[in-house]
């Protein structure tokens, strides 16, 4: 009766652990006030959901009379084995802890990283969670996060929009340019006071590659692109913006 009663004991323990050690990660990110302590926040709350789990296993073990310092030994030299197993996971904790000090970018931020852009969405124990403008969320190790270079684009109030498109070889380039600056100028979103300019980006056999640069505030970025796209793709129906076509030459061998 004694060794069910410990061992329901010991299950108890091991269950209360693994519970509270997820209501204790969600309790410590509602202390955030603000996206840059949401990101501190998560990390330290998932840091601290492993260690309430490792202490309920422990504390259960010691109910079955095992010796408490032998069961931190093993799970130190466990830890040991597994750091030098898993050495790409531990590495990955490693540069959560520099996100968290450095604090390259917070929660909230739109980066770019590896050639993919999207908001921060949370910034884990092991990994970092961005979600595209499209929806995706793309799961980062944060080893990476701390290797690659980082665009962070919210760190300033404004954002270049860059623009290229093909036009025909024959294009007026000059009529072409006079009406992409008139476009520019209509539109409310684009901040004229900052450089602006629509210059030939470069050319090839059958076509010459325009570039379009002005800048925006950066949470109207999408939305003016979008619109200026339009407004361009809607003059290609003019003869002004011819699109680049492929040429066939027919040789008569008569």
């Amino acid at each position: 009766m004694e060794w069910l009663i410990r061992t329901g004991t010991t299950l108890l323990i091991v269950a209360v652990g693994f519970i509270l050690g997820p209501v204790l990660k969600k309790g410590i990110i509602k202390l955030s006030k603000n996206a840059s302590d949401k990101g501190a926040l998560t990390f330290i709350g998932s840091a601290v959901s492993l260690l309430t789990k490792i202490a309920g296993i422990i504390i259960a073990l010691s109910q079955l009379g095992v010796n408490t310092n032998v069961i931190v030994g093993a799970f130190s030299a466990a830890g040991l084995g597994i750091s030098l197993a898993l050495k790409d996971n531990m590495a990955n904790v490693a540069g959560g802890m520099q996100i968290l000090f450095t604090r390259p970018f917070m929660v909230g931020d739109y980066i770019s990283v590896e050639n993919k852009e999207g908001t921060v969405v949370r910034i884990e124990l092991m990994f970092t969670v961005v979600k595209t403008p499209s929806a995706q969320e793309i799961i980062v190790p944060n080893s990476l996060m701390v290797q690659e270079i980082i665009i962070n684009y919210s760190r300033d109030e404004y954002r270049r929009i860059s623009l290229q498109f093909p036009v025909s070889i024959s294009t007026d380039v000059q009529a072409l340019r006079e009406i992409c600056i008139d476009i520019l100028k209509k539109d409310s979103s684009v901040i004229m006071e900052k450089p602006y300019e629509v210059i030939i980006d470069r050319m090839d056999e059958r076509s010459i590659w325009m570039g379009v640069y002005c800048w925006t505030k950066f949470d109207e970025y999408w939305d003016t692109y979008h619109r200026i796209y339009d407004a361009i793709q809607k003059n290609r129906f003019t003869q002004t913006i011819e699109p680049p076509y492929e040429s066939v030459q027919i040789l008569d061998k008569r």
